[in-house]
């Protein structure tokens, strides 16, 4: 692919997710810190739709950079580590209830997750990016939304940004993930579509998919992180030391050229 030192995103939960997951995230009783993780299994999140980051593969295997990221961080900690997906949209709540230890997935931190998790230092930066069809010609800026059809995520930070912002000029179609949505826009199902600029980069390298990235001004970014239950101050303490360790022995790059692109750098 070609070399794109760009930041991209990850997500917003909706407000019904969000209140369940504050109302889940009272219950300390449920939280585990590193000594009870050590004393069992890692029990780490993320979606398996957000390709390169995490998806299936065609023989059913989950894979991705945050999954090589979650197996690198639990080898440098020195825990066995068992990665699920959970539902993007329910996945707050699911990890501030109590069903995962922690979610690596690129989530993005933001003022509404603080309130359900707490988050580790970064280990990347995301932002959001506008895509259109290939001939398409009559979108160059926000306010050519008007009567289009936009599609994002359910749950991201772009689905976020496309509710707050339509104000009723266009209309809004929320996808499970990148796949589903980038056929969205290809088979003409929206008009428009918000998404992480990176990944999408990565399945055009991949394929032949007929679309364009409209530059439409600044757009949101964020700081992606470890979302983690709050009260584990051992295990955040961890993880940030095995981030800062895997980037200072070269295993975070290799990563990263594995899944992104050599020559891309994380900040």
């Amino acid at each position: 692919m070609k070399n794109h030192n760009t930041s991209f995103h990850r997500p917003f939960i909706s407000a019904l997710a969000l209140l369940g997951a504050i109302s889940l995230a009272s219950l300390p009783a449920q939280a585990r810190d590193l000594p009870e993780i050590q004393d069992d299994v890692f029990q780490v999140a993320n979606s398996g739709a957000y390709p390169p980051f995490s998806y299936v593969d065609t023989a059913g295997n989950l894979i991705g950079f945050d999954v090589d990221i979650a197996e690198a961080l639990a080898d440098k900690m020195g825990v066995e580590v068992n990665i699920q997906t959970s539902p993007w949209n329910g996945i707050v709540a699911a990890l501030a209830g109590g069903r995962f230890d922690a979610c690596i997935c690129s989530m993005s931190v933001t003022e509404e997750r603080e309130k359900a998790v707490d988050f580790t230092d970064p280990y990347y930066r995301s932002g959001l990016s506008i895509w259109v069809r290939e001939e398409t010609d009559d979108v160059s800026s926000i306010d050519d939304f008007e009567g289009k059809r936009v599609g994002s995520t359910l749950g991201e930070t772009g689905n976020q940004w496309a509710t707050e912002n339509a104000e009723g000029r266009w209309r809004n179609q929320t996808f499970q993930g990148l796949p589903d949505m980038l056929n969205g826009l290809t088979t003409g199902r929206v008009d428009v579509m918000i998404a992480d600029d990176i990944p999408v980069y990565v399945a055009i390298g991949e394929g032949d998919i007929a679309i364009k990235q409209i530059d439409v001004g600044e757009l949101p970014s964020w700081p992606a992180a470890i979302a983690i239950q709050k009260n584990t101050p051992q295990l955040k303490a961890a993880l940030n030391t095995a981030l800062t360790e895997i980037r200072e022995d070269g295993t975070y790059q290799a990563i990263v050229d594995k899944w992104i692109g050599e020559g891309v750098e994380f900040n």
